[in-house]
């Protein structure tokens, strides 16, 4: 081999363990990198996870509070339903009471909201048909400084009575008295019928 082959033979050789090498750097910096990618990877895919997870948990509590918060209103509607039946049978039982029970109650509510000076009870039809003898004498007895009257006239009202002093009317029919003390009789009936809550 001449010099000139030899040479060239030498720079070959030179060139071909140079490009080895250069091609073991770069598979290596390859590696690095692709390892690199690889755990950047696997910590965005953990992060994705981790925050699908905690959205997944945030749904899932939503949904639980909002199922909770219905079966509270469901069980408060109930409970208003049977508050609402207590009192109206309360009042129907008030309504129906026996003449003389009936009378004692249109008394007591006369002795509550009675004034002084001359006045008119007026009734609806089917009071006054079975209005007791003695209720007058019993109405001025109670209350002596009212002169009240019964009207022989029945009006268009519902159980309980009207007592009108000049233009002034006090309303006293079942109607206005429930309708005034329905939220206390509500809170009363709310205790008697769910006494924990």
């Amino acid at each position: 081999m001449t010099g000139l082959e030899s040479i060239l033979s030498q720079i070959a050789g030179d060139g071909q363990q140079e490009a080895e090498a250069l091609l073991s750097e770069a598979r290596a910096k390859a590696g690095e990198i692709s390892q690199k990618a690889q755990e950047e990877a696997k910590e965005k895919a953990a992060a994705v996870i981790k925050e699908g997870e905690r959205r997944a948990q945030d749904i899932r509590n939503r949904a639980q509070s909002a199922a909770e918060l219905e079966k509270r209103n469901q069980i408060l509607v109930f409970k208003q339903e049977l508050i609402r039946e207590a009192v109206a049978a309360a009042r129907e039982s008030l309504e129906n009471a026996p003449d003389g029970e009936y009378f004692e109650t249109l008394l007591s509510l006369y002795v509550r909201f009675a004034q002084e000076g001359r006045g008119e009870m007026r009734l609806c039809k089917r009071d006054l048909a079975r209005l007791p003898d003695d209720f007058l004498a019993r109405m001025r007895k109670a209350v002596p400084k009212a002169e009240v009257t019964i009207s022989p006239q029945p009006y268009e009202i519902g159980s309980g009575f009207l007592l009108v002093y000049g233009g002034v009317d006090i309303n006293c029919t079942f109607d206005a008295i429930f309708e005034d003390a329905y939220d206390a009789l509500r809170d009363a009936a709310g205790r008697l019928l769910f006494p924990a809550a």
